[in-house]
């Protein structure tokens, strides 16, 4: 009991300074003392989220590429000046990584059913390639005639934000958006 005599108080005198604006410590370091409108979640429309992702797409989103035939190469994945097209830079050699028109392009999760074989997901590049703890950081572009480009970004939520952005841009391709 004299411990908790002793702990309450100190607690009652965080939680006080927490709500009195001074500076928080100990269990409400996590949480903003006073949040205000900055600390709030934004949400934003499909456009702007698009135009955000059309944005990072210019500048380059720096991505790793698995294949059949060549070991995982680090690329540079871009939007050409005019919108249509997808490149990879530093893949010139790679036939996987021809230019593909943004209304030819489909996108999937590693996680989705391989159209292939649907008992599976991802696609065979990625399961013989990725480590399984790491396929919610991969996707797939499907091009047109059944090519694949398999895809693995660092982070999760990157990948979660890419794979919106490409179907908000394929939608918008095709005429839908």
């Amino acid at each position: 009991v004299k411990v908790w005599g002793a702990v309450v108080p100190w607690l009652n005198k965080m939680a006080s300074s927490a709500y009195n604006g001074e500076s928080c410590f100990g269990l409400f370091a996590c949480f903003p003392c006073n949040p205000g409108p900055e600390d709030l979640p934004v949400e934003e429309d499909d456009h702007s989220l698009l135009e955000r992702f059309k944005g990072r797409l210019v500048d380059g989103i720096k991505v790793t590429k698995f294949s059949k035939k060549a070991p995982p190469a680090l690329m540079t994945m871009t939007l050409d000046e005019e919108g249509r097209n997808i490149k990879f830079d530093g893949g010139e050699e790679d036939p996987e990584c021809e230019d593909v028109p943004v209304t030819e392009l489909g996108v999937r999760r590693a996680t989705d059913p391989d159209p292939e074989v649907k008992h599976f997901a991802g696609s065979k590049v990625l399961r013989d390639n990725l480590d399984p703890s790491q396929a919610m950081k991969a996707f797939i572009l499907e091009g047109p005639n059944k090519r694949t480009i398999n895809l693995k970004v660092e982070e999760e939520s990157d990948a979660d934000k890419i794979i919106y952005g490409y179907k908000l841009l394929i939608k918008e391709g095709k005429g839908g958006l």
